[in-house]
């Protein structure tokens, strides 16, 4: 939300304008309305690159097919979804200079930081005319403004046009997307000095370097969400280096020349395709191979070709990050939707915490910025802020966790442990809004002594503090809580965390006498309590002086997180510092299990009915008796998502046939046992040549 005032417009864009920014396309449903659960969706994945901010209802949004009612609502939805946490503009140009002033002005009552705005299409042939419009929607509005300039208005403002627009007070800066390389670079010479000037493409931060201007933002493309992972953001590690000066050729080369060079590729040919309009098909249906809500485009636009989608996916998959991968075009459908047959099966929202990972990950707790940084340079998955100086395990003081936010990259996940929390719904909300206002990935709240509807309500107050933020509620008892009198029942974590209303649980020791999780609660019961917790949708951690040798007991439990500490200390001494060269070994010996290469448990046999290399009936179509296919992609997702996606499925629809997608061997081995545990029937399990398997299930109920 802007927190300037209309004289300051050009201060606060000198100094907040920065890095990548990405463009937002406007997702619609299969019946053609705005989809706005998926744009929800695509905000929080942008988010989850490191972008900066984003723009919605220009060009890539589709704003010329929107009725007025559907840009208020996208604009609405962008705010709401953004919630004063990120800098959002919205576009407000219109064939109606009133219309303008009205978007304006709604989209500065909804929160938006800035507009973008382009020439009034149809009959503006002058740069007079121009100046003179974006003039006067200028004077009713106290925010900044952004001018696109794009011949996709029927006219582009040469670099003195673009001057005089610059000289309108809250006129901020250009994007300049002429597409006209001496039009960038004269205007940069020209304006630069007096405005911000972004061309959207990284060729300019060479002829930066090489004539001696500067640009400090990417304002704005879709190269972020096209070429990036939450766990492989090299464009936008890019951008914002480039941005701030380190121009670094040898990683563009590395990591994003050839994808780029793609991206070119299918740009121009698109555009040439559709007579030079901008490629929104193209890039709705790359975002949706990234994981992105894109849908169709709307008339006059059309679609690629389902054949254009299969040669785009031949072509992109294999330049993407391995953890983006996906699998090879098949039938589906999903909740009787009829799916592209490019698309994956899609694992259904829900409340589970899917930090981007497969299996279970490594959580190493730190105390101060030099194990932080220890702990990064690892492999640590997921960094946790706390105090053990304090009785019980503290929380971490504030300054600590916004320094080692600002160091860590916003994609890595930082959480904070809040220790055990006094028996005080207001007080412990509290403590989870200041994590949550400093972006902790995840807040612990922990329960010694209490009585187990006060938790609930602690838990209860604590989730309405976070609100819509991103930051997940973790509820957590200790193991050895029985030792003090008064001491809230372990057993009850899975219930209390679904009662409590968390995205998961940590299960926890305190007593630090050298004995463990292990001498508390057997392999057995926290077993039992994962899958639960798993089938409930909720992520599951355990933790508690866990020791190298604890590692296959803890493979068999498969926890999507695994919190250590001493394990990874420089002598095993849990007061010692955290060692890099430690955390890199036990994530090492944790990977090898979660590949399958160190077995933990007996080989699972073949389900009966399969032979263990392809479908049962021996054509593997996946229609029986008429029955409908789901696909559920658990590559890359936790087991948590995957086990719920799969319960949410059985649920919705016991007729249609199920097939998991799998890879992270102990994933496997939860969802065969998921599979049993509840009473449905394994058919088949299939290996592929990438190492996948793919099983398929028969749903309880369906034929028996």
């Amino acid at each position: 939300m802007a927190g300037y005032r209309k004289h300051e417009a050009q201060e606060w864009a000198w100094h907040t304008i920065k890095g990548q920014w990405t463009t937002l396309v406007t997702p619609f449903t299969p019946d053609n309305r705005v989809d706005t659960d998926g744009l929800r969706r695509n905000i929080r994945h942008v988010q989850s690159l490191g972008v900066r901010g984003g723009g919605c209802t220009w060009n890539m949004g589709e704003f010329w097919s929107l009725t007025e009612a559907e840009r208020r609502l996208v604009m609405d939805t962008v705010a709401d979804e953004a919630a004063g946490r990120w800098l959002i503009g919205a576009h407000v140009t219109d064939t109606s200079l009133l219309e303008s002033i009205a978007l304006a002005n709604h989209a500065q009552q909804r929160g938006f930081d800035l507009l973008i705005i382009a020439p009034s299409y149809m009959v503006t042939k002058t740069e007079d005319q121009v100046v003179e419009f974006v003039r006067q929607v200028a004077e009713t509005t106290d925010l900044a403004m952004m001018f696109y300039n794009s011949p996709q208005f029927g006219i582009t403002i040469s670099p003195q046009g673009l001057k005089r627009l610059c000289a309108i007070p809250n006129v901020v800066g250009v994007k300049e997307a002429s597409f006209n390389q001496q039009i960038s670079i004269e205007t940069h010479l020209l304006v630069g000095r007096d405005a911000i000037i972004s061309t959207p493409d990284e060729w300019i931060f060479h002829k930066a370097k090489e004539l001696g201007f500067h640009q400090q933002v990417m304002f704005a493309n879709t190269s972020d969400w096209r070429f990036d992972t939450p766990l492989h953001n090299y464009y936008t590690q890019f951008i914002d280096r480039a941005t701030a000066g380190d121009h670094d050729v040898e990683f563009y080369n590395r990591h994003l020349k050839d994808i780029k060079a793609l991206s070119d590729k299918w740009w121009g040919g698109t555009m040439k395709k559709t007579g030079g309009a901008l490629p929104v098909s193209m890039c709705k249906a790359w975002g949706e191979m990234m994981g992105m809500a894109g849908g169709s485009v709307r008339a006059p636009l059309t679609d690629l070709t389902d054949e254009e989608k299969m040669g785009l996916w031949r072509e992109l998959e294999p330049l993407l990050p391995r953890a983006a991968a996906s699998p090879e075009p098949q039938r589906e459908v999903i909740h009787g939707r009829p799916h592209a047959p490019w698309l994956n099966g899609e694992l259904q929202p829900g409340r589970h915490l899917d930090l981007g990972g497969s299996g279970m990950m490594l959580l190493v707790s730190a105390q101060n910025k030099a194990e932080a940084l220890e702990a990064d340079r690892g492999g640590a998955d997921i960094i946790d802020l706390k105090n053990l100086q304090e009785a019980l395990v503290g929380s971490a003081h504030p300054k600590l966790v916004k320094e080692v936010r600002e160091i860590i990259p916003a994609h890595k996940h930082v959480s904070v442990t809040l220790g055990v929390v006094p028996n005080q719904p207001g007080t412990v909300a509290m403590a989870v809004h200041a994590a949550t206002m400093m972006d902790a990935t995840s807040v612990k709240v922990g329960f010694q002594v209490a009585d187990y509807d006060t938790a609930v309500e602690v838990l209860r107050e604590s989730r309405a503090a976070i609100g819509d933020a991103d930051t997940k509620l973790i509820g957590s008892l200790f193991a050895d809580n029985f030792l003090f009198e008064g001491g809230l029942d372990p057993h009850l974590m899975v219930q209390l965390a679904k009662d409590g209303e968390c995205d998961g649980f940590l299960i926890d020791t305190l007593t630090k006498d050298g004995r463990n999780l292990f001498d508390f609660m057997p392999e057995p019961v926290l077993r039992d309590m994962v899958m639960e917790a798993k089938a409930a949708g909720l992520s599951t951690a355990l933790s508690g002086h866990l020791k190298l040798e604890n590692l296959d007991e803890l493979a068999r439990i498969n926890p999507d997180i695994v919190g250590v500490r001493g394990a990874v200390c420089s002598t095993g001494d849990r007061d010692r510092a955290v060692a890099w060269e430690a955390v890199a070994y036990f994530k090492e010996q944790l990977d090898l299990r979660k590949s399958g290469q160190i077995d933990v448990r007996a080989p699972v046999g073949v389900a009966p009915g399969g032979n263990g290399n392809g479908h049962a009936n021996g054509n593997g179509n996946g229609h029986q008796d008429g029955s409908g296919w789901t696909v559920i992609d658990g590559r890359g997702k936790n087991c948590a998502g995957v086990i719920a996606a799969l319960s949410r499925q059985m649920e919705y629809d016991r007729t249609s046939f199920i097939e998991a997608i799998l890879h992270d061997a102990l994933n496997i081995y939860d969802v065969i046992y998921w599979t049993e545990q509840a009473g449905h029937k394994l058919l088949t399990q299939r290996k592929e040549n990438d190492g996948t398997l793919r099983v398929l299930i028969q749903p309880f109920g369906n034929g028996r």
